[in-house]
């Protein structure tokens, strides 16, 4: 708890000195989402007799801190299970005991993706099954007061058909007036490689994850089917957690937001939630729930967008894939992909702030409108949302007339933002294919700069064409002049931009010093496969016979770096256990892995071992499986005559012994 506040207090010492307009990205470094070295665990086994404990919650209350909790695979623990303050800053991990059949850390989960065992033929089977059957919408895991250090591993978390109204399957944390001060919130949770998922048979779906907590993460996991008529829903939301967060690598799929912060007042007086990393994640709506499309599967849930933010400071949001997200009044939203919507809550909320955002390094596609950028709440005094960027994204298919709402002389029709009055907007480097206007401003932006972007400027159904603000005809001199007054021809704060249907004679205040570009069609720009782009997402960079390449301000591509681009798409967390020994003074490595394993693990060392051997000893000492004559540096080990339990494993090299380390086997 400590750790998590130190850190929200100096950066709002730092932001309080900085004179930066810069974002300021998060800092969460405090969240370890690798698993930790379990040699020293206490293994316990939950499942129908003879495992250890056939009541979960029994064992949960039981276990300390540096315990593994292993559940039987393909078993249903029904029921909902509180996770309590427990003394200690170990883990208790919840895992399942075919991990093995998962995919390792750092790779995402896929519920029906074949494991090549027969007993347990896919990701799914290999997981133990929580079944929340609660009529009135308790879930299936929450957590007491201050509860802290946990790790959810390779479950399925699901609701009974039977049950037809769910408010979220796990939560971490408390939304209500019973967490109030900062010493309550639960911290140090993992959600690691889960299925969590509700179902259609349902009047409300309302959560996956909801993060009232702190210093906790949500990881690899498949977290879908999340939905309602007439109410909003998420897979993963936070209205009363301090953070810090890190939501990676994860497919969402919900009706209403895929991913909001805030939605509703703090209980908690001055909580903003901040530090908090959004990346690698899949955030989709199926065209199952469009009520106008061929595949529509007869339930009208109500659909919102796919990442919004009504608080949060300090947030990066990075090599994400989001999309589908269309229109659906009156009680839905207007089809916009991310909403940054600053909202005191009716005034319960006066401290919320929506700042130091970073939106970097993704595809938005198929979707009513880009972004909704506001600067302060309408319904409310709030704080002046600052510091936005967002740079190096492919916005694709942004189309008013397939995904709108149907109103041509309105902001939503396919316009790439809707922006209100916020402060320190950096909009740089961006490839956009919308239908619409570029900009809708409804109020005066400080500071606003919009440069090295490749985008539509062609005049909308409505009569509406390039940097647009109301009062105005169409695009150019006259809105930029009166709503973003700080741009000027010398400062080059509408600088090097690609307007393709354009008409430079409506862009003359900004022609001298700057410099932007308007082709007739995207034919003049000469990308690599324009009419292919929707089917590989890199035929929209640039040919090398462009005359826009290695044009922008900085030297690069106009328009979006795909490099960059694909780097942050396909970025890793990787996870190992290392272990260190040395002989004739060589130091060596070696890495187990996995560690616990089910069926085999690997040996990898940074030597080569010429005829050495491998002996396994149970805890008393006996000797129960050895390998000789071993050559290389890669060894496995296979089960086989190995019940489960803590064992040593000793490797020698001739009369050396290389080294002992503890495995585990369940």
């Amino acid at each position: 708890m400590i750790k998590f506040l130190f850190i929200s207090i100096c950066f709002f010492i730092c932001t309080m000195v900085s004179s930066q307009t810069d974002p300021i990205l998060p800092n969460t470094s405090s969240i370890e989402t690798c698993m930790p070295d379990l040699s020293n665990y206490t293994l316990i086994t939950v499942g129908p007799p003879p495992n250890d404990y056939s009541d979960l919650q029994l064992a949960i209350n039981n276990s300390l801190p540096g315990s593994v909790l292993v559940l039987q695979a393909g078993f249903s623990f029904k029921g909902s299970y509180s996770l309590p303050n427990k003394t200690g800053n170990d883990w208790i991990i919840i895992t399942s005991s075919q991990i093995n059949l998962l995919p390792k850390q750092g790779t995402r989960i896929t519920p029906t993706a074949a494991t090549g065992i027969a007993g347990f033929p896919t990701q799914q089977d290999a997981m133990p099954k929580i079944i929340t059957t609660n009529l009135s919408g308790v879930p299936c895991f929450y957590t007491k007061a201050s509860a802290h250090h946990y790790r959810l591993v390779g479950l399925e978390i699901g609701i009974d058909f039977n049950v037809i109204n769910s408010y979220g399957l796990v939560q971490l944390g408390d939304g209500s007036s019973a967490q109030n001060t900062l010493t309550t919130v639960p911290h140090d949770f993992i959600i690691d490689r889960c299925y969590i998922h509700g179902h259609t048979n349902a009047t409300v779906m309302k959560a996956g994850i909801l993060l009232n907590c702190a210093n906790s993460a949500v990881i690899d996991s498949y977290i879908s089917d999340f939905h309602s008529i007439g109410f909003d829903t998420y897979t993963i939301g936070c209205t009363n957690g301090p953070g810090p967060f890190k939501i990676i690598n994860n497919y969402l799929e919900a009706a209403g937001e895929n991913i909001i912060f805030g939605g509703a007042a703090a209980s908690i007086p001055g909580l903003v939630p901040s530090d908090i990393e959004v990346k690698n994640n899949y955030m989709f709506k199926p065209y199952s729930w469009k009520v106008d499309d061929p595949t529509y599967a007869g339930k009208h849930w109500t659909i919102k967008n796919l990442f919004e933010l009504k608080t949060g400071v300090r947030v990066l949001v990075e090599g994400n894939i989001m999309e589908n997200s269309w229109a659906d009044l009156p009680t839905g939203q207007s089809g916009a992909a991310i909403l940054l919507t600053v909202r005191a809550e009716g005034g319960g909320s006066p401290q919320a702030n929506v700042k130091d955002i970073t939106i970097r390094n993704n595809i938005i596609k198929h979707a009513g409108n880009g972004i909704s950028l506001s600067g302060h709440d309408d319904q409310a005094a709030s704080l002046q949302t600052q510091r936005i960027k967002i740079a190096n994204n492919l916005f694709e298919d942004i189309n008013g007339p397939a995904f709108g709402d149907g109103n041509v002389d309105g902001p939503n029709d396919g316009t790439f933002i809707k922006i209100g009055d916020p402060q320190d907007v950096f909009i740089d480097h961006n490839t956009i294919f919308q239908t619409g206007a570029i900009t809708w401003v409804y109020d005066t932006v400080s500071n606003f700069n919009f440069t090295n972007n490749m985008l539509n400027c062609f005049l909308s159904a409505g009569g509406y064409q390039g940097m647009y603000g109301p009062g105005f005809a169409q695009g150019g001199n006259g809105p930029m002049g009166a709503y973003f007054p700080d741009i000027t021809d010398t400062n080059q704060h509408f600088n090097k931009n690609v307007l393709i249907g354009g008409n430079s004679a409506k862009y003359t205040n900004y022609a001298t010093i700057s410099k932007n570009y308007f082709p007739a069609s995207a034919a003049g720009v000469n990308f690599v496969d324009y009419n292919n782009g929707s089917t590989d997402y890199h035929n929209f960079a640039l040919s090398n016979s462009s005359i826009y390449k290695n044009f922008g301000s900085d030297g690069k591509d106009i328009g979006v770096d795909f490099n960059e681009l694909d780097a942050a798409l396909n970025s890793k967390v990787l996870c190992t256990v290392t272990n260190t020994s040395s002989i004739n003074n060589e130091e060596i490595h070696i890495i187990i892995s996995p560690n616990p394993f089910n069926y085999e693990a690997i040996i990898k060392l940074n030597i080569e071992l010429k005829d050495a051997g491998l002996s396994i000893f149970n805890i008393m000492g006996q000797e129960l499986k050895s390998i000789e004559h071993i050559y290389g540096n890669n060894i496995t080990i296979d089960r086989k005559e190995i019940p489960n339990g803590y064992y040593f494993c000793k490797l020698f090299q001739g009369n050396n012994l290389i080294g002992t380390w503890k495995i585990v086997v369940f």
